[in-house]
């Protein structure tokens, strides 16, 4: 019986996967290429193209042909694999392909792991392109905030001239933490700062956040500095500092992942916009980590 329950399932994966296929030929008669999507990203991004920085084809190339679009957070193998099984081929990544931030490929080319990775994208026809710079760069809103923005309800309390600070109701530092923890289904954030604490001045910092400007920002007239990461010798120590000291200051430390991911899906949206050929589908990721408390295992081990 058990034997037979996985036969059922592979059949039913067989003609998903079969299903998968037809369509993502049918987008490709479409003969839409990445290049085309790419030009055409370049007219609705609110301001210049910049030539340099990090963004650009890490798999694949301007000529390949879009069976599907796929926006992430990272090119973990967990997301390629996600967008392979649903026929996406052209994947907007807002981190890195190769686990550096300019993927440099000097000191892995004979990694086996980056070899598997390659030869995953073009087995299945992928192109990966990063798209860091010009996303940070959208107008009139940084699009990675713009997604967290939506993601925590604060569109209306963002302050006009600063896109980083937000006024909120007054709540807890507790409270606080305890709705980023709801609304991004986080498991490891951490706190510096006294619970009680009462806040209603955010300063944000998605993704990572040096040391400076992040001082800068918790000296500013924000009560809670929001970041993704920073390295605990630096800014962790400074607001531990800042709190010891008696000031009335607190800092939530969220995981570079979960901070801006959600600026991937507003991207999807964003695509969706001008590009109608194929489909757009944000493919969130696992976040890294886990705890003793919440022993939460999450690794897509499938090939595809």
């Amino acid at each position: 019986m058990k034997d037979l329950t996985f036969s059922r399932r592979g059949l039913l994966a067989g003609g998903a996967a079969a299903g998968m296929i037809a369509g993502s030929s049918a987008f490709a008669a479409s003969g839409l290429t990445a290049g085309a999507v790419i030009e055409r990203m370049k007219q609705h991004v609110g301001g210049p193209w910049r030539e340099g920085g990090v963004d650009g084809y890490k798999s694949g190339s301007a000529d390949t042909v879009v069976t599907g679009i796929a926006t992430t957070m990272m090119a973990t193998f967990d997301a390629l694999k996600a967008a392979a099984r649903q026929g996406l081929n052209l994947v907007f990544t807002h981190e890195s392909t190769y686990w550096s931030h300019q993927d440099t490929l000097t000191y892995i080319q004979d990694d086996p792991l980056y070899h598997r990775k390659r030869d995953f994208l073009a087995a299945h026809n992928m192109v990966s392109y990063h798209l860091h710079d010009h996303w940070h760069a959208l107008r009139p809103i940084d699009g990675i905030n713009l997604g967290t923005m939506q993601l925590m309800g604060w569109s209306r309390y963002m302050h006009a001239d600063n896109q980083r600070m937000f006024t909120i109701p007054q709540t807890t530092l507790m409270a606080l933490a305890r709705e980023f923890q709801r609304r991004m289904g986080n498991r490891t954030l951490r706190i510096i700062g006294d619970p009680a604490l009462p806040v209603s001045v955010v300063y944000e910092s998605w993704g990572n956040c040096s040391a400076f400007p992040g001082i800068d920002f918790l000296e500013s007239e924000a009560d809670v500095l929001v970041i993704g990461e920073t390295q605990d010798w630096d800014l962790i120590a400074y607001a531990r500092d800042a709190v010891a000291s008696g000031r009335k200051k607190a800092l939530i430390v969220l995981g570079h992942v979960l901070s801006e991911q959600w600026g991937m899906k507003a991207c999807a949206e964003w695509l969706k916009g001008f590009v109608t050929e194929v489909p757009v589908r944000y493919v969130p990721i696992i976040e890294p980590y886990w705890n003793i408390d919440r022993p939460v295992f999450e690794i897509d081990t499938r090939l595809a």
